[in-house]
């Protein structure tokens, strides 16, 4: 588990932050991934969103690349049914007691679940010497909590960030680039979760680099597709396919 040892960020309860400037799509199901490219010079945090996966009730289907969106474009969905949360102290990072529920996106695919991950497949190893994702702050519904870990053969959790002893220092992960990670998303109230993550990286010819990108999650209930304020048609003009990927 993380250990607090730089100053703690507030984390923002009891409040829905919905982007207000356009209507979101609903990720329900398939392959996607919190991806990291570098355009001109500059960081880019976006959503991509592979072939195969239901994007508001519609299969993507954009060979090779699938399709790539904004952050504040898509709403993941992560519904029900819940699970228990597990009985130890290896598991009080969670957040909540133990049998409460507890809401979670695995980190092994499930079909009928969004398989969400993080990537940094469209950059060059060779550029960078270093690339961190840090969480940073959270607007979540009262009581919530946040939590992004994996586990190894035996079930053992290894935590890469946690709301439950606030936001600090401690909640970055050292990405290998050009890789592609998947763990468990866990969320322990029902409602709308803004979170806000850091990209920082170190350019060998441009130097340091950092952006910031807000993702969005919808847990428990199943919301209105979002096609009820969105055609299917616009779907197009909302989706960035860019460039192929590893």
């Amino acid at each position: 588990m993380k250990i607090n040892n730089h100053f703690l960020i507030p984390i923002v309860t009891g409040v829905s932050m919905l982007p207000t400037s356009a209507a979101m799509l609903l990720y329900t199901s398939g392959h996607g991934d919190m991806g990291i490219a570098y355009d001109a010079g500059a960081l880019d945090p976006h959503v991509h969103i592979h072939d195969g996966s239901v994007v508001d009730g519609m299969t993507i289907n954009n060979p090779p690349d699938g399709m790539e969106y904004a952050p504040d474009e898509i709403l993941t969905l992560v519904a029900d049914p819940s699970t228990p949360r597990a009985a130890g102290t290896q598991w009080a990072f969670i957040g909540s007691p133990v049998s409460s529920p507890v809401w979670v996106l695995p980190q092994n695919q499930d079909p009928d679940r969004p398989f969400y991950g993080v990537a940094s497949e469209e950059l060059d190893p060779a550029d960078w010497t270093s690339l961190s994702f840090s969480l940073v702050t959270m607007a979540a519904p009262a009581g919530g909590n946040f939590s992004f870990y994996d586990t190894d053969g035996f079930g053992t959790p290894t935590v890469r960030f946690a709301t439950s002893d606030g936001i600090d220092g401690a909640d970055s992960w050292l990405l290998n680039v050009g890789g592609h990670d998947h763990a468990n998303f866990a969320f322990t109230e029902p409602g709308i979760y803004a979170l806000t993550f850091t990209v920082d990286g170190v350019h060998v010819l441009d130097g340091a680099k950092t952006a910031t990108a807000t993702y969005y999650f919808s847990v428990a209930p199943v919301p209105e597709p979002a096609s009820a304020l969105l055609t299917l048609p616009l779907l197009g003009l909302l989706a960035r396919r860019r460039r192929a990927t590893a």
